[in-house]
């Protein structure tokens, strides 16, 4: 029989001084305490039709949130997408289904988003495992040998809840609810559908309409009556920070092979946490361009007033960028090159650790130079916050 003595160990503790003199913060011993949380609650769908004037190339079609609906958790548009006779759906065809999202409050737009770019950057930050599951559940990603097959989508429409407006994992805080009741101010969604062509890699194989066969689908969530009162109701109170993406370029731009770009059309508002570069090799039509893959820049910078206020100048300094600021990436998308402005920028949304807020500057200029010849798109990621005030109405600021 053998056994072991730990004596020597235990006693040399006393002498261990300078490194146990910390705070405790737990006991290892002591099984963990069973909590709860505050409101219990339960999640159940409705569904609606879309109707039959949603359809590809549908522009500004409106979805207003029922009157019924109190407290929502999410809401997904189901696109049914019909086997092809021929060529390929695009590796995730949800990231190229629904264009853009405008949110109006009472006829003004509160916000818009370009779908593809939230969604594209939702899948980057989960693992590969996640992304997996994610994928295959809501964007139409099938690893069926024939990527000709019928598949069905399902795009967040992204309230200022939704966690796809956020990077996946790395948002503690909780996405919360919204509350729908707001008054006489309804909230409207105004969709623009992509163009058949948008969804697959040959454009002499698109898909048919998809008219009659889309549906609304609401999470909402179910509760006591007193709690769905308190929860449904956030006139005046309710307060969210998301995040936006502006676009710097005036849609895709060319750039030869190691010739470098000059950006000083646009000076974006706000706090500003990271640009990053959405660049695709050239040679591919502007609607069978795929964004999972993105080419590398070797060179990105800013300079402010001809100040140079930060330069990655070379390619080994813009993967570095990435890896020291959190962004990854998987097998499912890589991680497009950044420029960051917070200390962590892949945390930004739901920790404050620095940004950039441009208005001290008369002139801004972006840089940004690829090894290869690239169609490139450069977006800044700005801070948002979304209230609705005491009379119902949603607004979004950058202030």
């Amino acid at each position: 029989m053998s056994f072991e003595n730990p004596a020597q160990i235990i006693r040399s503790w006393a002498l261990q001084g300078a490194f146990s003199s910390g705070a405790i913060v737990q006991d290892k011993l002591v099984p963990r305490k069973f909590a709860r949380i505050r409101t219990p609650f339960i999640n159940t769908w409705r569904s609606s039709a879309a109707g039959s004037q949603l359809d590809w190339d549908t522009q500004s079609f409106s979805y207003y949130l029922p009157e019924s609906l109190r407290v929502v958790s999410s809401i997904f548009l189901e696109i049914p997408l019909p086997g092809l006779a021929g060529g390929a759906y695009k590796k995730i065809p949800g990231f190229y289904a629904v264009k853009t999202l405008r949110f109006l409050s009472a006829g003004q737009e509160a916000y818009h988003v370009e779908v593809g770019q939230y969604l594209r950057d939702y899948v980057e930050s989960c693992t590969c495992e996640e992304a997996d599951r994610f994928v295959k559940t809501y964007l139409g990603y099938t690893t069926d040998a024939g990527t000709t097959t019928a598949r069905t989508l399902h795009i967040p429409i992204l309230l200022p809840n939704s966690a796809y407006m956020s990077r996946s994992g790395r948002d503690v805080r909780g996405h919360g609810v919204w509350p729908a009741f707001t008054g006489s101010n309804r909230l409207e969604v105004q969709i623009t559908m992509a163009s058949s062509s948008d969804m697959v890699s040959d454009a002499g194989n698109q898909p048919a309409s998809v008219s009659g066969n889309c549906n609304f689908m609401v999470h909402q969530v179910d509760m006591t009556t007193d709690d769905s009162q308190r929860y449904s109701d956030n006139r005046g109170l309710y307060s969210v920070i998301t995040r936006r993406f502006t676009e710097l370029t005036q849609g895709w731009t060319a750039a030869g092979s190691n010739v470098r770009q000059r950006l000083t059309q646009s000076q974006p508002l706000g706090c500003v946490t990271e640009l990053f570069a959405i660049a695709v090799p050239t040679g591919t039509a502007e609607a069978q361009r795929e964004i999972d893959t993105n080419v590398e820049a070797s060179h990105f910078s800013i300079e402010c007033d001809s100040v140079t206020q930060k330069n990655l100048d070379s390619a080994a300094k813009c993967s570095m960028e990435l890896w020291s600021n959190g962004f990854v990436g998987n097998s499912f998308c890589n991680s497009p090159s950044r420029l960051c402005f917070a200390s962590h920028a892949a945390e930004a949304e739901n920790l404050y650790t620095g940004g950039f807020n441009m208005q001290l500057s008369s002139q801004v200029t972006v840089e940004v130079e690829f090894a290869e010849a690239v169609d490139f798109r450069v977006y800044a990621c700005q801070l948002q916050r979304v209230t609705v005030n005491s009379i119902g109405l949603i607004q979004a600021s950058l202030d």
